[in-house]
């Protein structure tokens, strides 16, 4: 008989010092009675483990992790807390799984499990908010990283999959704020309070959890807490067998949805192949650590890797173009040499699944950034924010095509939604002050960058963001006390764009040699190296070199610079009363507003 269920064999387990082997000895570890411990399994997340016949009485603990569940714990009062009732009959308890029929295993099944326990969580999470007693505003909450609890602390690629599989479902529920993955990241390994969490990222709610694999089994555990004083509001643990991993995800997905009444839950299965979503997953880890030198080569060759076994693999494609692309847009690769292929795995991208939204944030960067044309790239990111709503990423990039068509005001109520979904997010934090200075909004647009620097003192960019913010207030002065303060970090000491702007401060203050010889040494790189056209437009200004204006200008056009669109929002200066420098710009980029 086929079907017949049977029981998955399972190695023998060998004694571990670290290891409890029963609920009294776990009791007797933290210090109270069996029952009130067997709740706490059930309330606030305490990590238990059953052995495979999952007998309510068979279970085990590792000391390790209790200690870190009861450090987590000791800021919350032990007091009962006012939970929200939870009846049977209309939330589910997941219990452990049945016992599904042996066959055999794809390889490396435990990736996808995540998609299988990902909306399960996020349906949990969307029905305590949406029985909570709410005010007009939408629900808010921050996933944070997850927890690599397995025994050897090699799953950062699943745990970290995991949380962004969790706020991408979370995200495309309406009138749920989620705070994006940018600024939840920030606290990943911090051993920062609940409640100042919740204050720094603006929400009610935040969302924890750990990762426990071993073998065939995983573990996770997911902990949902109320900000206002830091208790426990619901939590879950689930024990999977990774076998028959999408099928599982949408059984379970939808039974839950069913009890909950809440009809079909969106959800995608981007690939059949375990490995190539394995490889995807390490793409989007390098992706995320946004290193130009190193981490955007690696993410694109996993992103290749990917859609080698699996050509149907659309959500690689669209890794892959943004990994070309942010190589353009950090100045590390010439925009001709990569973005033809960020443009390329974008339309491949979008062709394979056109209801795919990173795919259309993919395509509309490739048409903002690289083709220049502004309006189909506000199609894209508008179809992208259809797709995906809670995308801060998504809302970020809209607002750089509403930039590029002078259409600041529009773009400056963008990043302030993209703000609010990614609080903690270090480009919107420079975008929208540019944007405020340059509609002389001086006071806001300086407190901005204030915050941005006291949020992350360690940032060296955003230093070097509030120079220039205050050249071009032109507060020559400040500017200078400010450069000579920063001691940037050596990976910026040779970079040409660096050299062109510390150029520029010391023409502005007459010193015309010191500028000369920086705009000397740009263009000796250029030589060897890329250098960002648009970058050196500053020092020639400066110097009111129009020759050197036109030079670069010229440059920046004919290598299809993606700083270009931005020249005449963020600085109309360097080209005005030039008409020879306008009628380019007009010709590369269409009438202001218009293109």
């Amino acid at each position: 008989m086929p079907d017949s269920p049977r029981p998955f064999p399972v190695p023998p387990e060998q004694p571990s010092p670290d290891r409890l082997d029963s609920w009294k000895d776990i009791a007797s570890y933290l210090g109270r009675e069996v029952r009130t411990v067997q709740g706490w399994e059930k309330t606030e997340g305490l990590p238990i483990h059953r052995h495979q016949h999952a007998r309510q009485g068979s279970v085990y603990a590792f000391k390790s992790e209790l200690d870190v569940w009861r450090k987590r714990r000791a800021s919350v009062p032990e007091t009962p807390s006012p939970v929200l009732a939870e009846p049977e009959k209309t939330v589910p308890v997941v219990a452990e799984p049945e016992v599904l029929p042996a066959r055999k295993s794809s390889k490396l099944p435990w990736i996808g499990a995540a998609a299988a326990v990902v909306l399960l969580i996020a349906v949990g999470i969307v029905f305590w908010l949406r029985q909570r007693n709410s005010s007009s505003a939408p629900a808010s909450v921050a996933v944070l990283p997850f927890a690599d609890y397995s025994p050897n602390k090699d799953q950062e690629y699943f745990s970290d999959g995991l949380t962004e599989e969790i706020i991408d479902a979370l995200s495309r529920v309406p009138n749920l704020h989620v705070v994006a993955r940018t600024s939840a990241f920030q606290f990943k390994g911090k051993a920062a309070d609940i409640r100042e969490i919740g204050r720094k990222l603006n929400v009610d709610s935040v969302l924890e959890g750990s990762v426990r694999k071993s073998g065939d089994e995983v573990r996770i555990t997911a902990q949902l807490n109320r900000v206002s004083d830091g208790y426990h509001l619901w939590s879950r643990t689930y024990d999977r067998q990774m076998r028959d991993i999408f099928a599982l995800q949408h059984e379970i997905s939808q039974a839950i949805a069913d009890q909950l009444g809440g009809g079909r839950v969106s959800r995608r299965e981007p690939t059949s192949d375990m490995e190539a979503y394995r490889l995807y997953q390490e793409g989007r880890h390098f992706f995320n650590q946004f290193d130009t030198l190193t981490a955007y080569p690696k993410a694109i060759e996993r992103f290749q890797m990917a859609v080698a076994r699996d050509p149907n693999f659309a959500l690689a494609y669209s890794g892959m173009a943004d990994a070309y692309a942010y190589e353009a847009e950090n100045f590390s690769s010439p925009p001709k040499e990569v973005m033809p292929k960020a443009k390329a795995a974008a339309e491949k991208a979008v062709a394979l699944d056109p209801m795919l939204g990173e795919a259309h944030t993919s395509l509309g960067i490739v048409k903002l950034d690289y083709e220049w044309d502004f309006q189909a790239a506000e199609r894209e990111f508008r179809r992208a924010m259809e797709l995906n709503p809670g995308s801060g990423y998504g809302v970020h990039w809209l607002g750089h095509a509403l930039e590029a068509q002078c259409r600041v005001e529009e773009a400056i109520e963008q990043f302030r939604k993209a703000l609010a979904l990614d609080p903690l997010s270090i480009p919107i934090y420079w975008d929208l002050a540019g944007d405020l200075v340059q509609t002389k909004r001086y006071d806001e647009g300086i407190a901005l960058t204030k915050k941005s620097r006291e949020l992350f003192p360690e940032n060296a960019i955003l230093t070097a963001d509030e120079i220039g913010i205050y050249v071009q207030m032109h507060d020559i002065r400040t500017a200078r006390k400010l450069r000579d303060a920063w001691k940037p970090p050596p990976e910026l000491l040779n970079s040409p764009q660096l050299i062109a702007a510390d150029g520029m401060l010391a023409a502005l203050e007459g010193n015309l040699t010191a500028g000369r010889k920086a705009l000397d040494q740009v263009e000796e790189m250029r030589k060897t190296q890329h250098v960002e056209e648009a970058a050196v437009l500053g020092l020639c200004h400066a110097l009111s070199d129009r020759a050197c204006v036109m030079t670069w200008l010229q440059r920046a056009y004919d290598n299809r610079s993606s700083s270009l669109p931005y020249v005449r929002v963020y600085t109309p200066e360097f080209i005005a009363g030039i008409p020879e420098a306008q009628a380019l710009i007009e010709r590369a980029l269409g009438p202001a507003g218009k293109k």
